[in-house]
């Protein structure tokens, strides 16, 4: 009997690894080829995926290393919540059964900031007087805190920063580039606190000149021959149209696209490449006190200057309690582009293989919560005509089984006390959401007060995000109840 067990419980959850593989929303698939003789690479060819991508697409080479045949999937990201946070497992084909085993022995593959990537990055911050004091912290806050992304991912000096601080083209000065690392982050804060506000918008002016410091910085800077140089990125912010850039040359700046600034700046953004790589530009705008809130030609001027591989975007804001979550979305689309997954293979397999993302599919887990509510009890006679009612409390227990992706069966016990004791007890539905909230749905009976009062139930129950739960019940028949309640989601609080 206990062989039995053992046996159906590894049937059990090899099924369950099957399906999982076979359902998978996030995965990465290919044909393996093993060398047929010395010096050649293993290759991965016939490569798809879903809800991730990356740059190499078609074939990826192989190279052996301690942990296995390592393959590296280039510029990835993923559509995943938790991008690639919990790592990828790993599965083989097998043919003589035509389902997907997962190989525990290998190494889940995982995500990390390229260290063989080299990048520049120039900011361009607006200090003009429109901005003021308030909401120019605000700014420096949200410019050191793009910072802090980046180097939390990436402090080994591959990244480049440089920042212009600027009002008139007089009063603009610069923060020349150098390679991030925790030490030098110390000085670009330092630079950052000390800007001033001033009078004047000379926004093309700054833009230009941040195109120059890169430009000159990337043509003496000394790259490793295992490193590649892959982008230089403007990332600038303004809060109103330029009034003061001119040039000799170029001429002066003024508010519509006609004009010869504007177009020098957006060629240039568009059409040139520093170290072999295109320019990409990021801007950020908040309508300050000299720009009308229905004037279109503002945000049709400052949007034409956002050139990315994010579509373009443009992020206009409504006010400066909003840019601190602009750069920080800038940044991790930056980290993201620079991602590579470093997947791993067994030597000598040859087949079909697949990585998947499985942390965060929902209705996944068993849930447990318990709660307690309380409310109130009508007034309703007794058989022997008795008046009751009043005040009553209750200790719940709410369990639920997943059968889909989205939905779970269970239900709820509760023991409840008025002037007695009594009890209830609902058949439940969950729907899970792939946020980890969930809404829980029940009908079934309740008696209180010896079950003297006694009715047919309907219960409602809110799992928030977080471990807790909202509850809301009614129950209608001889003596009526109406309750509210809260829980604590005992198991199944994290979505795995």
């Amino acid at each position: 009997m206990k062989r039995f067990l053992i046996l159906l419980a590894a049937t059990l959850l090899t099924l369950s690894v099957n399906a999982q593989a076979d359902k998978a929303k996030f995965y990465i698939e290919g044909q393996l080829a093993t060398p047929s003789k010395a010096g050649e690479a293993w290759k991965l060819y016939n490569i798809h995926s879903k809800g991730i991508t990356f740059s190499n697409t078609d074939t990826i080479y192989g190279h052996d290393t301690d942990k296995g045949v390592q393959l590296v999937f280039d510029h990835a990201a993923s559509e995943h919540p938790q991008g690639f946070d919990c790592g990828l497992k790993f599965y083989r084909w097998q043919n003589n059964s035509g389902r997907w085993q997962v190989d525990s022995e290998v190494e889940d593959a995982q995500a990390a900031f390229s260290q063989q990537k080299v990048m520049s990055i120039m900011l361009v911050l607006d200090c003009s007087s429109s901005i003021g004091p308030a909401d120019f912290v605000k700014l420096k806050n949200s410019a050191k805190q793009f910072i802090d992304v980046i180097v939390d991912k990436s402090s080994d000096g591959n990244v480049h920063i440089g920042i212009i601080g600027f009002n008139s083209m007089k009063n603009t000065t610069v923060y020349d580039m150098q390679p991030l690392t925790e030490e030098s982050r110390k000085g670009m804060f330092q630079f950052i606190d000390g800007l001033e506000l001033n009078n004047r918008t000379a926004f093309y002016y700054a833009i230009n000149r941040g195109l120059d410091g890169i430009k000159q910085y990337v043509s003496k800077l000394k790259i490793g021959k295992d490193k590649k140089y892959d982008g230089s990125y403007i990332i600038a912010f303004t809060d109103g149209y330029d009034n003061d850039s001119f040039d000799p040359k170029i001429g002066k700046a003024a508010e519509g696209m006609e004009h010869k600034y504007f177009q020098h700046v957006n060629q240039r953004i568009l059409k040139e490449k520093i170290g072999g790589a295109p320019i990409e530009s990021y801007i950020l705008a908040i309508r300050g006190n000299d720009v009308d809130r229905n004037n279109t030609d503002f945000e049709r001027v400052i949007s034409a200057l956002s050139h990315n591989t994010s579509g373009d975007k443009y992020y206009s804001l409504m006010n400066f309690d909003k840019l601190q979550a602009a750069f920080e979305e800038i940044g991790t689309n930056l980290i993201n582009k620079w991602q590579s997954i470093y997947c791993y293979i067994p030597r000598g397999y040859d087949g079909r293989v697949r990585w998947t993302i499985e942390c965060g599919d929902v209705a996944r887990k068993f849930f447990m919560g318990g709660n307690a509510s309380i409310g109130g009890l009508s007034d309703y006679a007794d058989k022997h005509g008795n008046p009751h009612g009043g005040i009553i409390v209750a200790a719940g227990l709410d369990m639920t089984f997943p059968v889909t992706d989205l939905i779970s069966l269970g239900g709820y016990v509760e023991l409840n006390i008025s002037k007695s004791v009594g009890f209830a007890f609902a058949p439940e539905v969950m729907f899970s959401f792939p946020d980890n909230s969930a809404l829980v749905l029940g009908l079934g009976y309740r008696g209180a007060d010896r079950f003297t009062s006694n009715g047919f139930l309907m219960r409602a129950a809110y799992k928030l995000t977080s471990p807790w739960y909202v509850t809301a019940s009614f129950s209608y028949g001889h003596g009526n109840t109406f309750m509210l309640g809260a829980g604590y989601t005992i198991f199944g609080r994290k979505l795995d």
